[in-house]
C-alpha cells in the first residue's frame, strides 16, 4: 500500500495500492485537502481548487498623527 506525508503537519497519509497523479486526498489530523502531484515516490500537495491565487495579506490601517 503506497503512503505520502501531509505538507502540512507531517502525518502518514494512505493512498491504496495504485495511486495517480491528481488523485485527492485528505488529511485526518490537519484537515488539509491534498493531491497527488508526483508518484516515484509518492508526493502531495494542497488542492489547487482550493488555493486562491488572488490572496493578499489585510491592508494595513493607515494612522494618521497629529
Amino acid at each position: 500500500m503506497a503512503f505520502s506525508y501531509c505538507p502540512d503537519c507531517g502525518s502518514r497519509i494512505y493512498l491504496g495500492h495504485k495511486p495517480w497523479v491528481g488523485q485527492l486526498a485528505g488529511c485526518d489530523r490537519c484537515a488539509a485537502d491534498l493531491e497527488v502531484v508526483e508518484l516515484n515516490p509518492p508526493q502531495l500537495d494542497w488542492t489547487e481548487n482550493l488555493l486562491d491565487e488572488n490572496w493578499e495579506k489585510e491592508p494595513e490601517p493607515e494612522f494618521q498623527i497629529g
